[in-house]
């Protein structure tokens, strides 16, 4: 059977999976039938015109087949005003009429926002970056023609517009989802009254870096507000405390630049969030103070956490976290930067406890190994993303290493499933190590890896890139800092790493792009050493 000869179901299914460009490119130039299949309306649900056409100026005449169907647009603001009709590229087919997400790339300027108000009727959720000069309190005024439940916007000019602000919130009685980037004129009582009054809205975003504790100076429940971020560095732990307070139902927290809360009020959000699934705190200037704080209480106080990010905390201990990592069994995403003490132990618990990891970061932090990683990945079976960031101890692994062998940093906690008793094991000197970290044979294969990022981990050797890329064949990206090999080391580095994983199309190696298309895959008599 031709592929040709497929029933249209069947080949919509695959068609699902295609990105839009090879819809237009590809598919549409097959045949008459492929042709008609490709303008189906489940396809274009979801559209980044700048991506999707090769030259835009020259593709109005598709988008003009298949715009009613768009629900979705990512757009550069010129293209925009271009298919609206006010330029020389006008098709009368053109309306969007399904359209209710709006996202413009790139600065907006001039009067597009009347043009969008006039003719995009149905957007409902709209983000947008404004330079600094744009009219704002004239914009808010048009908006109030549209029932919005959502806007994203960037400002950073100096009009005076809160009285506007309130104005258009009044108006918009729908409205869930307020995000203001800079802002830089927004006051602290005008945020005050948003969140005692307006309860509709269940998340909001700031970062105005002026914006005080002033902003929860009341007893008023805030029982709406679901998600939280702001970028402060006025907002201090009295302001966190009393937010939690008043915030029953928060399940996202983001105060990561709030540079003036400390674990003071990371025990507040231990006690007060007991829904709470994303949170990201600390940054490099935290002081390192621990007060009374335990992560035991936001382990207890906090069983639902499926996303949490740590920066700058440099006193977390591996032990901690092994305990933090047993009690959040819904974790799916997690970030540790700067955290200097911790080592494979906590790496390992990760993998451990935690089977529902899908994405990791680790950034600057020295003492995990190879052998950490590898174990880490072999299971989670879930992951997809796992990012290594200048993180030194990421050298060789077990089955070549002859250093670091007096090392007593390195170990996992073995706990005995009979007594409970746990124990740290110098896993360099006993068969323990070498059981939890035999590699050698490449048995398992992780199906689930799509991207592999260990940029600036100058001491990884080759041989642990290769023992990596066997472990996960599947992966799409593959991101490298190797600055003591010569073009030839690393024109053969690669060529292996391609051969096993069939998927990579390109490597990044210091910056430079290493394409599959130059480099001869057959096998050749380069020794990597």
């Amino acid at each position: 059977m031709l592929v040709t000869d497929l029933p249209p179901e069947v080949l919509l299914q695959i068609f699902s999976y295609l990105h839009p460009r090879d819809l237009v490119h590809g598919v549409s130039l097959v045949c008459d039938v492929w042709n008609e299949l490709s303008l189906w309306p489940r396809l274009w649900k979801h559209l980044a015109f700048n991506l999707t056409y090769d030259d835009p100026d020259q593709s109005y005449a598709h988008f003009a087949k298949i715009n009613n169907f768009v629900c979705t647009l990512v757009i550069h603001p010129t293209h925009l005003y271009q298919i609206l009709g006010n330029y020389r590229f006008a098709f009368s087919g053109i309306q969007l009429s399904n359209l209710e997400h709006l996202h413009l790339t790139e600065l907006v300027s001039g009067y597009l926002v009347d043009t969008i108000v006039q003719n995009l009727t149905s957007i409902k959720h709209f983000t947008a970056f404004f330079d600094s000069k744009f009219d704002m309190q004239r914009c808010l005024k048009l908006l109030e023609e549209l029932q919005m439940i959502s806007i994203d916007f960037g400002w950073y000019g100096l009009q005076n517009i809160d009285n506007n602000l309130i104005q258009f919130l009044t108006k918009q009685s729908c409205l869930k989802k307020l995000v203001l980037r800079g802002w830089y004129t927004l006051r602290s009582e005008t945020v005050a009254l948003i969140l005692n009054d307006y309860n509709n809205i269940e998340q909001l975003y700031l970062s105005n870096s002026e914006i005080s504790n002033l902003i929860v100076n009341s007893n008023l429940q805030i029982p709406g507000l679901a998600d939280f971020t702001l970028r402060s560095t006025k907002f201090d732990d009295t302001g966190i405390s009393h937010l939690v307070k008043r915030s029953s139902n928060l399940r996202f927290l983001d105060v990561l630049e709030c540079s003036k809360i400390t674990f003071k009020g990371l025990t507040e959000i231990s006690k007060h969030c007991p829904h709470l699934e994303s949170l990201k705190f600390g940054n490099s200037f935290i002081i390192n103070e621990r007060l009374n704080f335990s992560f035991h209480a936001l382990a207890e106080g906090c069983p639902k956490l499926k996303t949490i990010t740590f920066d700058g905390i440099k006193l977390i201990y591996d032990d901690e976290l092994v305990y933090l990592f047993k009690s959040t069994k819904y974790l799916e995403c997690l970030v540790l930067s700067d955290c200097e003490t911790i080592s494979d132990i906590a790496v390992c618990a990760l993998g451990k406890y935690c089977p529902n990891l899908r994405q990791i970061t680790f950034m600057n932090c020295h003492k995990i190994s190879a052998d950490g990683i590898m174990y880490l990945v072999k299971r989670s079976q879930m992951l997809q993303i796992l990012k290594i960031h200048s993180c030194l101890g990421i050298k060789d692994y077990i089955n070549h290493s002859t250093t670091g062998i007096h090392d007593e940093t390195a170990g996992v906690v073995v706990e005995d499933d009979i007594t409970g008793t746990k124990q740290k094991t110098k896993l360099q000197f006993d068969s323990e190590r070498i059981d939890l970290f035999r590699y050698s044979d490449y048995s398992y294969k992780h199906s689930h890896l799509l991207c592999l990022d260990m940029i600036q981990c100058e001491n990884i050797l080759p041989r642990t890139i290769l023992a990596f890329a066997k472990m996960c064949p599947d992966i799409r990206k593959l991101y490298l800092t190797i600055n003591f090999l010569n073009l030839n080391e690393v024109e053969a580095l690669c060529r292996k790493v391609f051969d096993i994983c069939m998927f990579l199309r390109s490597i990044k190696i210091n910056e430079q792009v290493i394409e599959l298309s130059s480099i001869q895959t057959q096998d050749e008599s380069i020794c990597i050493t």
